[in-house]
């Protein structure tokens, strides 16, 4: 997250410029700092046997400044840098409009994105992406696989893909592609969800269209997902919060000389309905801003994982090259003044896995009829699309297993594992059972527990569930 406010920033920058040297120097409190700076630039520049770059000079002497700080969210960026931080805090990107995701057998389509490049072409979800121009992507990792295909804009790129066990090529061309930073669906029950990826310029004008969407259809509640949300802009943040607080700090904030300088709130709104709000240890920055003071106003409940724990603001500064320097100015707490750098925000219920706290949020929303569908690794919950969640099915001796997670969210339960014993404990309501490794209990695999259906139903019988050729539908009704 960074604040691109107007404000002074006590932080004294100086940009010098000489003989094609870009450095920044904090000169307050030693005058001289900034000659003996140029001066060992110029000795070096015209005596070392090297024969440095200027340039590469000057970048190596602000890289060396920046990693003195110790401080991962201060940052130099050149212009292009620039331009693209922005694209990426917009969700802008040049490729070829697909999200992906990743399982045991490779980098995976979860989602074709409406007019795209990939769209054209004939790429469709659940196609598997095994190479690009030629080049074999097995075992290649997803964020290497995504630089290949992404490049500039109007160059071609070939894909192999696989579909049923087809070897497809396709070749498409890239284009500038703006990912929905936010998405909404209402549930036939009246339950409300908003997924926010950014806080991007127009975020929150874009949370404020659907949350109203969502008020006229009468919804009863509300669960807003910021997994996986690195954060974004500070306004945008506030924006969002209004839309919940009427008046309050949303957070407090403390410079270099220790001064609180809170930033309120004014003027708000209120909602009738409850809110929930869905977290994982990449929601960041902005996203623990506004869960931070929804939490601590008891307006919201929180679901999921520690978030990450980036308590700190940063302000842009613009340098004559046309790059900019980010700059972390304050670190924040909570309305409550909770820390939150390098600690995070503590949900008020803990679960793991992206599906089962998916479900949890449901159950606690109020929903009692929950029917999960898998097919391959399309993940619907009562007809609804989630392209970015999804979970495993193991298939064994005509056996089928699920992870204990997501069966234990779905009946609402809780879960434990006994190393020493080699089992895993379900508990839900009055009723617990226990699930040994072994063909008719459980099985574990790289960590994660798997139950038979069979077994698991016969103990749970609230939990229905059918499996037709590699589609797996989970129903559970509730009281």
């Amino acid at each position: 997250m960074f604040n691109i406010r107007k404000k002074l920033v006590l932080t004294a920058i100086l940009v010098l410029l000489s003989n094609a040297m870009t450095s920044i120097a904090a000169a307050e409190d030693k005058p001289n700092s900034s000659a003996l700076v140029d001066e060992i630039f110029k000795i070096i520049q015209q005596n070392h046997v090297s024969g440095v770059d200027p340039q590469k000079l000057s970048e190596n002497a602000i890289k060396g400044m920046i990693d003195g700080l110790d401080d991962p969210y201060t940052k130099y960026m050149t212009a292009k840098e620039w331009i693209d931080f922005q694209n990426l805090l917009q969700q802008n990107y040049v490729g070829i409009g697909v999200r992906l995701s990743v399982d045991d057998q490779g980098v995976f389509i979860t989602e074709v994105f409406k007019g795209s490049p990939a769209i054209t072409a004939g790429i469709q979800v659940g196609d598997y992406i095994t190479a690009v121009e030629g080049k074999s992507m097995k075992g290649v990792k997803a964020e290497d696989l995504i630089n290949q295909v992404l490049g500039a804009e109007n160059t071609p790129v070939s894909l192999t893909i696989t579909r049923n066990n087809q070897m497809i090529n396709l070749t498409m061309v890239r284009k500038k592609i703006s990912l929905p930073v936010v998405q909404g669906k209402r549930f036939d029950d009246g339950t409300g969800y908003i997924r926010l990826s950014s806080f991007s310029s127009d975020g929150d004008e874009l949370f404020a269209a659907k949350l109203k969407e969502l008020k006229q259809t009468n919804i009863h509640s509300l669960i807003i997902d910021l997994r996986d949300n690195g954060g974004g802009l500070l306004d945008t943040a506030a924006n969002i919060a209004k839309l919940f607080i009427k008046d309050g700090v949303m957070i407090h904030t403390s410079d270099r000389n220790h001064v609180d300088d809170p930033i309120t709130l004014h003027g708000g709104d209120s909602v009738s309905f409850p809110v929930f709000v869905l977290v994982n240890e990449n929601s960041a920055s902005a996203s623990e801003v506004l869960t931070g003071a929804l939490q601590d106003y008891k307006l919201a409940t929180v679901i999921g994982t520690k978030s990450f724990g980036k308590g700190s603001v940063q302000s842009i500064m613009p340098l004559s090259n046309g790059g900019v320097l980010k700059v972390t100015i304050e670190e924040y707490l909570t309305p409550n003044k909770h820390k939150v750098n390098k600690v995070g925000i503590t949900p008020d219920i803990e679960v793991k896995g992206d599906v089962p706290q998916l479900i949890t949020a449901f159950h606690a929303a109020g929903m009692k009829d929950i029917s999960l569908t898998r097919d391959h690794n399309d993940l619907t919950i009562n007809q609804q699309l989630f392209t970015e969640d999804s979970f495993s099915v193991q298939t064994i001796n005509h056996k089928s297993y699920v992870p204990s997670r997501v069966l234990t969210a779905m009946i609402d339960g809780k879960v434990e594992w006994n190393s020493d014993t080699q089992t895993v404990a379900v508990t839900a309501g009055s009723k617990s059972a226990e699930f040994p490794v072994s063909p008719e209990g459980a099985i574990l695999i790289k960590g994660t527990t798997f139950l038979d259906l069979d077994s698991f139903s016969s103990k749970f019988p609230q939990l229905e569930w059918k499996m037709e050729s590699d589609q797996l539908t989970l129903h559970v009704k509730g009281n």
